[in-house]
């Protein structure tokens, strides 16, 4: 059975300028942790359903990543959604949803669903290890994500 990890932040720009933002691969550098060194980035420049993208990268500066992920579904400005194809997990899916607002600005809310791979340290590590790696990990990224919405909304 997979697991569900979700975290929710506002942010100071509508849900077309967030979208806009994640939908570009390159962004990722903006809000990745100083902790985790992107490599190589193979993507196109702007998110399509079916488009790929490839991301190695180094961790903590010891453990190699590499993740193939296709963009599952495009849908401006509200929904996002890449998976895995190819790295750690047995299924990892990735849900950027952006609501509008009344106020012009918009919620960004997150949901991964994951499973790691099906042996008993697997199931341990998605229960402990790995919640708690994506909570710091969203964490960080809704934190620089509000910065750069902030930065966005000042001019």
């Amino acid at each position: 059975m997979p697991f569900v990890f979700q975290k929710s932040t506002p942010l100071a720009v509508s849900a077309e300028t967030a979208f806009a933002f994640h939908s570009n691969p390159a962004n990722i550098t903006v809000v990745m942790p100083p902790s985790l060194k992107l490599v190589r980035l193979e993507a196109e420049p702007t998110a399509r359903e079916g488009g790929l993208i490839y991301l190695e990268g180094i961790d903590f500066g010891l453990i190699p990543m590499r993740w193939r992920c296709r963009w599952k579904t495009v849908q401006p400005p509200t929904l996002l959604v890449d998976e895995m194809l190819e790295g750690p997990f047995a299924q990892f899916v990735h849900e950027h949803h952006f609501a509008p607002q009344p106020d012009g600005t918009c919620l960004m809310h997150d949901r991964v669903t994951y499973l790691f791979r099906p042996t008993w340290w697997g199931r341990l590590l998605s229960q402990t290890g790995v919640r708690l790696t994506l909570h710091t990990l969203f964490t960080y990224r809704h934190w620089r994500t509000r910065q750069w919405a902030e930065k966005t909304s000042q001019g």
